[in-house]
């Protein structure tokens, strides 16, 4: 037996490699006045969505469909990349996994990287595989969110919740090793920092490397290494008062692959063939910093304030193959030399004001904010093009390409500002309404552009029981179209002209149940929401294009989730979408349906815990079929995914727990294909497997 010091335990946990939090079935426990809930397992079920939608509201008080991925969930698949998370909701579509990121569609939009995702309720430029050893869960916000954050996409929104320092000593430390000689290695420690426990801090940190299961023409196979490291502090100034900080760093370092080259429905030179050049490599080194205050300034008011700098840096060097141009009798195809150098700084900061009182006979929850963001991008670029491989042997890096090569360039900035008001008014125990208004303003630096709008929300909920609601809502989006601009070989007759933003215009129904005496937790909702003002590029008889506003899309659907227990020891995250998604009006693709948009498609991931300390995972997923371009001109076949876990816990005291576990992705080997069109299409891995060992104290 040793001696169970903090520190020889954090040293004993290290060395053994043992791992991180698996959350086992552990009972509320109380810590002196704080109320600490520590290991509680809800069985995937979320009770609140406070960070998403800033103010304090639970599931049933939201009017929208809000999915909730918890870190349970999370660690049970041993995720490691946001698309395997995003993977248990089915209203997201994923699109290609092109150069070290994901593109996602919600509700069949597309999610922009600078304006569809939140890091903590703050906008996040998400442009690079995101920390997901960072994150304690995501929440998938769906429908329109101008109203609360601005330019965004119909679809909805993906918010990305940190892990917060405890005020117990928690000490996580996992080692994953599975297929493709991955492996992972995490070290989570947390807890307070002073005997008041007013200062505490919590430190993550993550080192991954992996092979790609494709190779390239070569022969050879692209590699992977990746370090995620994030350190957080709050301290409790007053009762009253709490400021937080936080610095992460994550460095993503491998080799490119674009994914397969399909033609007539079928892979060109096999799954494994990887059309990229083997000296393929793209590198990002991203920082985020920032400090956060919460204060409660009287009975009535508090207030939230938040800053965040981004700085992200992309090395990118590689052959943009085109595999379109290979010649099967003589094996050629045709690529260029690529050397890049980006340098995106993102700054957000917001101030929110909540305040919570009665007049007029109703109850009110006021919110009333401000949030600006700064954008500054400058890019460099050099190629050389021209040049011809052949399957088979390794592709030639051209001499002297260097993003240096590029003459000195002027930065793009701009500053977005915003002002809403919000109010949650609850009338009785059975009726609530929220109304809502935000004013927007962006700004680009040396240009006259400046872009501005006005979006509503308004919305009514209905609890028929206390353990259930019924509600109806309007909401809008907006997104900024910049300037009509001529360039990649189309002149604009109305170049330089200013466009306005699109916007979208959502009506949902839906309604909320908490049944089994608030174990499970289940959810459905219809919608309809409208695309309006889309940029369309109308060719002219002289060869010259007309950029016009007549584009529309609409898409329809219906959702289904459910997540918690359905018996004492049997747990479930389950969700279903139909959509009927169309361009309504465009010049190319009237009554086409969006590239990688299934009409339906499902996904569940369930857990059985026996009395043994042992649970068992199942997970389906299904995805229907999809075009594979907005033209329409190719489908991808429907599929359905099954992937298996098991775990054992041991108890070795009241404090201390090891954990093992033996995951199953793709059980049947089934053959899939994922996002992206024709040239670069994603494909599905076989069956590949993960093994853990976790120590939790």
């Amino acid at each position: 037996m040793f001696n169970k010091s903090q520190l020889t335990l954090l040293i004993g946990a290290i060395l053994a490699a043992p791992v991180v939090y698996a959350q086992a079935h552990t009972a509320t426990t109380d810590v002196d006045e704080h109320m600490v809930v520590t290991g509680r397992d809800y069985g995937y079920k979320a009770d609140t969505n406070t960070t998403a939608m800033r103010i304090e509201a639970s599931q049933l008080e939201t009017a929208g469909q809000v999915s909730v991925i918890d870190e349970q969930l999370i660690d049970e698949q041993r995720a490691s990349s946001l698309d395997e998370v995003l993977q248990n909701d089915s209203s997201v579509s994923i699109g290609d996994k092109t150069r070290n990121r994901v593109t996602y569609s919600l509700r069949g939009f597309e999610i922009q990287s600078g304006s569809g995702f939140l890091r903590d309720g703050k906008q996040h430029w998400s442009h690079y595989r995101q920390p997901i050893e960072l994150l304690e869960r995501v929440e998938v916000v769906k429908g329109p969110s101008g109203l609360l954050y601005g330019k965004s996409a119909p679809g909805g929104l993906i918010n990305m919740v940190s892990k917060k320092p405890t005020y117990e000593t928690q000490v996580n430390v996992s080692q994953d090793i599975g297929s493709d000689n991955e492996s992972r290695t995490v070290v989570d420690v947390s807890g307070a920092l002073n005997e008041a426990q007013t200062l505490r801090a919590r430190a993550v940190v993550s080192q991954q490397t992996y092979d790609n299961w494709r190779h390239y023409t070569d022969g050879s196979t692209a590699s992977t290494e990746r370090f995620v490291g994030g350190l957080f502090v709050d301290y409790d100034v007053n009762d009253n008062v709490t400021v937080s900080a936080h610095y992460d760093k994550t460095r993503d370092k491998g080799s490119v692959d674009s994914g397969a080259y399909v033609k007539d429905g079928n892979v060109v030179l096999g799954s494994e063939h990887t059309w990229d050049a083997q000296w393929s490599e793209i590198e990002n080194n991203v920082e985020n910093y920032g400090v956060d205050v919460v204060a409660q300034l009287n009975d009535v008011w508090r207030l939230s304030a938040s800053y965040n700098h981004q700085n992200f840096l992309r090395h990118d060097t590689e052959s943009f193959s085109k595999p379109e141009t290979y010649n099967p009798e003589t094996g050629t195809f045709d690529y260029q030399g690529y050397d890049r150098l980006d340098d995106w700084q993102y700054d957000t900061a917001y101030v929110d004001f909540v305040g919570e009182f009665s007049a007029l006979g109703v109850d009110h929850q006021l919110l009333v904010g401000a949030n600006w963001l700064g954008y500054y991008y400058l890019g460099k670029t050099d190629s050389i093009k021209g040049l011809t491989a052949e399957v088979g042997k390794p592709l030639e890096k051209p001499d002297g390409l260097s993003y240096r090569n590029a003459g000195p360039k002027d930065p793009t900035e701009r500053d977005s500002y915003g002002f809403y008001i919000q109010d949650m008014v609850t009338f009785n125990d059975q009726w609530q309404a929220l109304a809502g208004l935000r004013y927007d303003r962006e700004e680009t630096k040396g240009s006259d552009l400046v872009e501005d709008a006005i979006t509503p929300k308004v919305a009514v909920i209905y609890h028929p029981q206390s353990n259930g609601s019924i509600y109806a809502s309007y909401s809008e989006s907006f997104e900024p179209q910049g300037e009509v601009t001529s360039g990649r070989g189309k002149v604009y007759r109305n170049d330089g002209e200013h466009l306005k933003p699109r916007s979208g215009k959502q009506y949902e129904m839906g309604t909320k149940w908490e049944l089994f005496d608030e174990r499970l937790f289940v959810t459905g909702a219809v919608f309809d929401i409208a695309l309006e003002d889309v940029a369309l590029d109308i060719e002219n008889s002289d060869g010259t294009y007309t950029k016009t506003q007549g584009g529309e899309q609409v898409h329809r659907g219906a959702e289904f989730a459910m997540q918690g227990y359905l018996t004492e020891r049997f747990s479930l995250h389950g969700n279903a979408m139909y959509l009927d998604a169309e361009y309504k009006s465009h010049e190319q693709y009237q009554g086409n349906r969006p590239a990688d948009v299934p009409e339906f498609g499902a996904t569940v991931w369930s857990r059985y815990a026996f009395e043994n300390n042992t649970n068992v995972n199942l997970g389906l997923t299904y995805v229907g079929e999809r075009y594979g371009d907005d033209a329409n001109t190719f489908k991808k076949d429907a599929y359905t995914r099954v992937d298996m876990g098991v775990s054992h816990t041991i108890h070795y005291d009241q404090n201390l727990d090891f954990i093992a576990r033996f995951n199953v992705e793709n059980v049947f080997d089934t053959d899939y294909m994922m996002g992206g069109d024709n040239t670069n299409v994603t494909l599905g891995e076989g069956r590949n497997y993960m093994a853990t060992l976790q120590v939790r104290y």
